[in-house]
């Protein structure tokens, strides 16, 4: 049926309502002037719950100062920190089209984590982005904002950035070269550009460190950092330095519900199971020396009464933990761990260099056979474990075996579970094993953990695997693999 003039007009005026309806539902969003009140319009997830992201004073405080020059934060973790910083970045893109932010993390894993953040955050305010990427989000008619790994490639080719979010830069190790990359993208945008360098204490070294004491006038940043964790000073502080940087101190004091339970420390020790070597660390702003001993000696002296067992108990769990080594000066070691009545002892120790692959197989294997372990853990980092791995799952086909990688991430956490595992007293070992001498030698030498210069720690490494597939890990540790 054709249709008249009168219903052609009729029908051109519902679309023309309709279009008018959806431009006003899309443009109903109105972006506050002030951050703080945007914030309460975002919704994050916090406490095991979804709810709107109420500013407390300390992040309203850093975004005055990032909003008038770039800054350099000091802080203790679990203070929503990245989460300020983000949420900040969105506002911005929110009220600007034409913005480009970049946000930098130490691999691409944790620039997904706070992109995911920011999913949220821009989907609580019923925003559309133009793509589903995590490492591109384009707000449909707002900013843009990339997020990155700290390979210095990555921030090649990027015009006019006017943010750029460094996280946890006291751990990228290639946080110069990142940095120095970035310069021609923000000298674009002039002024209006700023540099958010954020992290946690990691050594006295690197670009972090370097940027952190530099210019301030006279200030020591570790005393101050000292005198905030022991309550002699304030616990959030800022200045401005020779350069123009603004720079922050946050400890968790500041926090108003942390800094109000004086036993809040002893709860992050009892349920995260970190070390309190690793809670001075992260917590108390704590600057560890470019090269320390990593286990204590009194600790040591403590678990070093054990002794080793030629006897099979039927009755326990056994657990083993394998590094393994070429024909070199490396050892290929084998630790057996028993655990009885919530207690780990080192039972057996196999340790064996300049010998062939068959001869370590063959030793081990006999382990395997005579203490039939619940679980046996290989590092396969630099592939020769990854052999041994093949072929002892072929030989032992009821025996569980777990492959480990050594990374920047892992290691670290290893090694804090071993550390939790020795000051609980939790575990022992024989005084006249090598453990004893390479726990007393590994270093913490500026952001690398080893055995110290001529020494060995393939028996660190072996107990840390061991435990590592053992339920201390995967039920006292916050550590996964």
């Amino acid at each position: 049926m054709a249709l008249t003039l009168s219903k052609i007009k009729a029908l051109e005026a519902k679309v023309r309502k309709r279009n008018q309806q959806q431009n006003k539902s899309s443009n109903q969003l109105h972006i506050p002037e002030n951050w703080g009140d945007f914030a309460r319009m975002v919704k994050i997830r916090s406490g095991g719950d979804v709810k709107p992201f109420n500013p407390f004073d300390y992040q309203i405080k850093l975004v005055d100062l990032m909003l008038e020059r770039s800054v350099c934060v000091v802080k203790s973790r679990q203070l929503g920190i990245s989460e300020t910083i983000t949420c900040f970045m969105l506002w911005r893109a929110c009220l600007n089209p034409g913005y480009l932010g970049l946000v930098f993390s130490k691999t691409q894993t944790d620039s997904s984590l706070l992109a995911r953040r920011m999913k949220r955050m821009i989907q609580s305010l019923g925003l559309k982005t133009a793509t589903e990427n995590l490492s591109d989000i384009e707000i449909q008619g707002h900013g843009r904002i990339l997020f990155r790994n700290s390979r210095p490639d990555s921030a090649r080719g990027i015009e006019s950035v006017v943010d750029v979010f460094l996280d946890e830069l006291g751990f990228l190790e290639t946080g110069k070269e990142v940095y120095d990359a970035l310069a021609p993208a923000m000298q674009m945008v002039g002024d209006r550009a700023r540099v958010f360098a954020v992290s946690t204490p990691n050594g006295k070294t690197g670009f972090y460190w370097d940027l952190l004491i530099s210019g301030n006038n006279g200030r020591d940043v570790e005393l101050l950092c000292s005198q905030a964790s022991k309550g002699e000073s304030e616990p959030f502080q800022y200045w401005v330095d020779s350069g123009d940087w603004g720079k922050v101190l946050i400890h968790w004091k500041a926090h108003p519900i942390y800094g109000s339970d004086e036993h809040f420390l002893e709860k992050v020790h009892e349920k995260q199971k970190l070390s309190w070597t690793t809670i001075n660390q992260e917590y108390n702003l704590s600057f560890t020396e470019s090269e320390s001993a990593v286990f204590s000696a009194n600790i040591i002296r403590l678990c070093a009464i054990g002794t080793l067992e030629s006897e099979v108990d039927s009755q326990v769990d056994y657990y083993i933990g394998l590094d393994t080594s070429t024909t070199g000066e490396d050892y290929c070691v084998a630790v057996v761990l028993k655990l009885k009545d919530d207690k780990y002892s080192v039972v057996n120790i196999y340790r064996k260099r300049q010998q062939t692959s068959e001869f370590h197989l063959y030793q081990i294997g006999e382990l395997i056979t005579r203490y039939q372990p619940n679980s046996v853990g290989i590092e396969t980092t630099g592939g020769v474990g990854q052999l041994y791995l093949e072929n002892l799952s072929k030989q032992f086909k009821g025996t569980v075996f777990e492959a480990i990688r050594t990374t920047g991430d892992s290691k670290p956490a290893m090694i804090s579970t071993l550390q939790l595992a020795l000051e609980s007293e939790m575990l022992n070992f024989p005084s006249n094993s090598p453990i004893t001498e390479e726990l007393l030698n590994f270093r913490r030498t500026g952001k690398k953990l080893e055995a110290a210069h001529g020494k060995h720690d393939d028996c660190v490494m072996s107990l840390s695997f061991a435990l590592s597939v053992s339920p201390f890990n995967k039920e006292k540790s916050i550590w996964t693999l």
